[in-house]
């Protein structure tokens, strides 16, 4: 067994390695900042290139542009509040404050930081408990997906700040919009409005990018002026990865939401990122300054979606099962490399194996490098006037909604979510939660009509089993905590008093 660990490495550090590394790196982050494309989409262009490249290389170059995608898609979050991809959304709650502030190179450095660590926390993970944790994935059945779903709907509250009823209508808008297309227990189309178009739906980038990037980029070109407020920059890259080193407690609590959320097929990094943002708000002593340019704000998205990663691969490699849209891009090229997933794979083909698991590590450290060398240049755009870059912006925007399907409509679709966006931001409406909406409406409807099915009708399927008890107690505790520790908290104080 340590024979073949080190064969990993050593593979992994050989100069063809790091130099497909490298290149995955520079690729993954370029992808990660353009709104709408995502990782998933650079691997798909990607897989004719490396067609004739040896296995080991052609992966290791995949590997590295999904691993540096994250911090990628950080970098436009921060500057301009528009996610680069959909594990970035929550990163722009505290992140772009903190740009306001001209912090926006501490913002990137805590973002660099906490990345790096949890890819190679969750490439641990993956190391050590791949099989098990595989195993566990598939006992989750449709009624636990349901609870987890509901589960999921709490952060809601979260992200809808002091006005939980303008959040609650913003989700209800996502869900609207999830709905449309195919009915999954039916089969008939719903809300298509008589376009063949809407068949299957609006591609959730397309909502992604015209809720939160064009919206944004609309009020921010009507409002002028620069991201940073006085037009002058403090913070340092360096300064905000130290920040992010002395909070070892955060970004471990949020690696392991992002791992746990990385293996459960469908539920992805939008979800888990949001979960570890709000798990982060619940942890802290003051909840309040969520929202206002928070180091723990930053930390528990960015560490989430890059721990869930290489935990999304323990199903894709140890099973043949894809835990979302990236991984089954990737499972595309295992096989086309003549790889079969499964215990055979971690048996005949092991060096191969360990060494896709330290190039995740690998590349972990190798955007980080790249990250101190170029961050600076990044964090200056924020004294750039905002008429320079709303337009650049703007394009790079409706290229990332082009590429989604290559069709004319996406770049309609796009514009009109972007109006719908621009109104909600100038009501006070939070896109957040509609964004939440849009992913969780599928997961819920889906399973919650699957686990009828396999019941005969009856609602007891989700809660039999004891995995359904514990999530419905978890679910339990999120709800009524807060009450509880006020009354603690209130007659503690009488008490005292008394």
């Amino acid at each position: 067994m340590e024979s073949v660990v080190w064969q990993g490495l050593l593979a992994s550090l050989a100069p063809t390695s790091i130099l497909a590394v490298l290149i995955g790196v520079f690729v993954g982050i370029a992808v990660g900042i353009v709104p709408g494309i995502g990782a998933g989409v650079g691997l798909s262009l990607l897989l004719p290139i490396i067609f004739n490249v040896p296995p080991l290389i052609g992966l290791m170059l995949l590997l590295a542009l999904w691993a540096s995608d994250g911090y990628g898609a950080s970098i436009s979050s921060i500057l301009l509040n528009v996610p680069g991809g959909a594990g970035a959304v929550a990163t722009c709650f505290d992140g772009h404050p903190m740009a306001q502030q001209g912090k926006a190179g501490e913002a990137i450095g805590i973002s660099m930081a906490a990345s790096m660590l949890a890819g190679i926390l969750g490439t641990f993970v993956l190391m050590l408990a791949a099989p098990p944790l595989a195993k566990l994935a598939v006992k989750i059945g449709p009624a636990e997906y349901t609870i987890m779903a509901v589960l999921g709907m709490t952060l809601i509250g979260g992200m809808a700040g002091k006005n939980r009823i303008k959040g609650l209508v913003s989700a209800i808008i996502g869900l609207m919009v999830s709905f449309i297309g195919y009915d999954l227990t039916t089969g008939f189309v719903r809300y298509n409005f008589g376009s063949t178009y809407l068949f299957d739906g609006i591609e959730f980038e397309l909502v992604l990018i015209g809720f939160f990037a064009i919206g944004e980029l609309m009020q921010a070109g009507e409002e002028g002026g620069t991201v940073a407020e006085f037009g002058k920059m403090t913070g340092t890259v360096l300064g905000g990865f130290k920040e992010a080193l002395k909070r070892p407690l955060s970004i471990i609590r949020s690696s392991l939401v992002g791992v746990v959320m990385g293996v459960l097929p469908g539920i992805g990094i939008t979800i888990s990122s949001m979960a570890a943002y709000e798990v982060e708000k619940r942890f802290s002593k003051t909840p309040e300054k969520f929202g206002t340019g928070i180091v723990e704000g930053i930390i528990g998205p960015e560490a989430a979606n890059n721990s869930c990663q290489p935990a999304a691969l323990i199903p894709t490699l140890t099973l043949g099962i894809p835990a979302g849209s990236t991984s089954a891009v990737f499972l595309g090229a295992l096989i086309m490399y003549g790889l079969t997933p499964g215990m055979d794979l971690f048996t005949n083909k092991a060096p191969l194996v360990w060494a896709m698991m330290w190039g995740i590590i690998v590349a972990s450290i190798a955007y980080v490098l790249v990250g101190l060398i170029f961050a600076n240049w990044f964090a200056k755009l924020t004294i750039l006037p905002i008429e320079y870059l709303v337009p650049c912006t703007l394009v790079t925007c409706f290229i990332g909604a082009f590429v989604t399907t290559n069709s004319f409509y996406d770049l309609v679709v796009a514009f009109l979510f972007g109006l719908i966006g621009y109104v909600m931001a100038l009501l006070k409406y939070p896109p957040a939660p509609a964004i939440l909406g849009v992913v969780l409406g599928p997961i819920l409807e889906k399973n919650y009509f699957r686990a009828l099915l396999l019941s005969d009708g009856s609602h007891r399927v989700f809660f039999s089993g004891t995995l359904a008890i514990c999530l419905w107690s978890l679910l339990a505790l999120i709800l009524f905590a807060p009450f509880l520790f006020k009354l603690f908290k209130k007659r503690r104080g009488i008490k005292s008093s008394s």
